[in-house]
């Protein structure tokens, strides 16, 4: 949930629910920099350990200051005594859990986007081969509720070889496939507004640990 620093809380508009901000308010933690992005991911993190350590669902706030300075992060319980409010959060989080599954199918679906075997040819070696690679993580592969296993065309560089460093990438990001996708197809500031995939490409190697290891201290 993203709120205005200057605006009082409003806990009927806010309790347990996980609000869409819009494509604005992203932006506009995008563009305060490094730092802005570092505090939303280590919030996220913090968020995420408290869940788990109190076993019940937490909210996280992130304040923006209009004077465009670092968002503030705040951690709030969420109080499921109220039975309002515990269906509020059930049902933002049953809508949050659909819209991300939408999404997925969406990428799964789209041309660049190749099946085992199709991928094996691409590369020219054998579906067995491709099974080893991506246990190995030296290719990325994403997993859908319907399609199956798809890989991405474009991690395949202009010379025949795969993204450099890739099974290091999902040990910084945590060794989720969907992470490590987002993370490559993200702009980052740390590489100048530019994709970890066209810097990977750009032989910008120790750019984009840097910028992966950035990113992963949010989930630690």
């Amino acid at each position: 949930m993203v709120r205005e620093a200057s605006k009082p809380k409003s806990r009927r508009s806010t309790a347990g629910t996980a609000t869409d901000t819009g494509r604005s308010a992203w932006k506009s933690i995008r563009g305060r920099g490094a730092g802005a992005l570092k505090e939303l991911l280590n919030g996220f993190g913090k968020a995420v350990q408290r869940s788990k350590d109190r076993r019940s669902g937490v909210r996280m706030v992130v304040l923006i200051d209009p004077q465009g300075r670092v968002p503030k992060v705040e951690i709030e319980d969420i109080d499921h005594s109220n039975q309002e409010t515990t269906e509020d959060f059930n049902s933002a989080l049953a809508e949050a859990r659909e819209r991300g599954a939408s999404r997925a199918a969406e990428i799964l679906a789209r041309s660049d986007m190749l099946s085992a075997d199709a991928f094996a040819k691409f590369i020219g070696v054998s579906r067995e081969a491709v099974r080893l690679k991506r246990q190995r993580r030296e290719v990325l592969g994403l997993e859908g509720a319907k399609r199956g296993v798809r890989f991405p065309k474009w991690q395949v560089t202009s010379n025949g070889g795969l993204l450099p460093e890739l099974p290091r990438l999902f040990d910084l990001l945590g060794g989720d496939s969907w992470t490590v996708y987002r993370f490559l197809n993200q702009h980052h500031p740390e590489l100048h507004g530019n994709t970890a995939i066209s810097s990977l490409k750009a032989g910008k190697l120790g750019e984009v640990l840097a910028a992966a290891e950035n990113t992963g201290r949010g989930f630690s």
